[in-house]
């Protein structure tokens, strides 16, 4: 396979991968901004995108079945504080530059909720780091789980949407530069997502020694996510764009 394949090196691309990667195919790890600007600067053929970068540049990129979308909670896409509720005062939330989904999405869910916090981006993306500027962080991937063991959960984004909408949560799509027809890549790693799921049991064992995380827990997080656009996931990622454009975010 010589196409250049992309994937989020957090947790939550470990089991739509697993089957293709064992089978010799080699992807390339990279945060999810990275990603974009790797499609972008056309180095990489394939990989998920965040959701709020692909609305953005529709124009410029073909879509495909493959995405990471929250069913209910999401888990790694979290607020968290060492003791401090969201209210309605002026605070500051410090939130990781590794995010553009996630970063718009909490922007939505304070503005739906009248809450009157401002976001601050920060280099690091460490929640001990994040909750050195501000008394609450936006952490994602693999840094918020790790988040949840140390610090108040105040705000599950996956779970703050389906509250609102009752849709799930696209947080990455899967495209390719509008000029390049994937489909067969597509069809792989859809291949690839049905053959872990079906060996869940499989794939959360070789996580747990790769990641260092409880079993219980991971086999709970890949269940929490679906990897299939659907009639639903389609309908989620709609509203998410809705509210985007009526927040003025794009």
């Amino acid at each position: 396979m010589s196409v250049r394949i992309g994937k989020f090196g957090f947790v939550n691309n470990f089991l739509p991968y697993y089957w293709l990667e064992r089978n010799g195919v080699r992807a390339i790890e990279a945060s999810p901004r990275k990603l974009a600007e790797m499609i972008e600067e056309r180095e990489i053929d394939f990989a998920p995108v965040p959701s709020f970068y692909y609305l953005k540049n529709k124009d410029k990129l073909r879509s495909y079945d493959f995405c990471v979308a929250s069913r209910n909670r999401v888990l790694s896409v979290v607020l968290v504080s060492e003791w401090k509720m969201l209210d309605d005062d002026d605070g500051y939330i410090a939130v990781t530059e590794q995010t553009l989904t996630s970063l718009n999405l909490l922007k939505i869910i304070l503005s739906e909720r009248g809450l009157k916090s401002r976001v601050v981006l920060v280099k690091e993306s460490k929640a001990s780091e994040l909750l050195k500027h501000c008394t609450h962080a936006l952490v994602i991937g693999d840094e918020a789980i790790k988040a949840r063991m140390s610090y108040h959960v105040v705000m599950d984004l996956g779970e703050e949407w389906r509250k609102l909408t009752g849709y799930p949560m696209v947080f990455g799509i899967s495209a390719s530069p509008k000029g390049k027809d994937m489909s067969e890549i597509n069809k792989a790693v859809m291949e690839s997502v049905e053959w872990g799921e079906a060996n869940i049991e499989v794939v959360v064992a070789e996580a747990e020694k790769k990641f260092g995380m409880p079993k219980k827990f991971l086999e709970e997080y890949f269940k929490s996510l679906t990897f299939r656009v659907g009639v639903k996931e389609r309908k989620g990622l709609e509203l998410f764009e809705e509210k985007c454009h009526e927040y003025g975010l794009l």
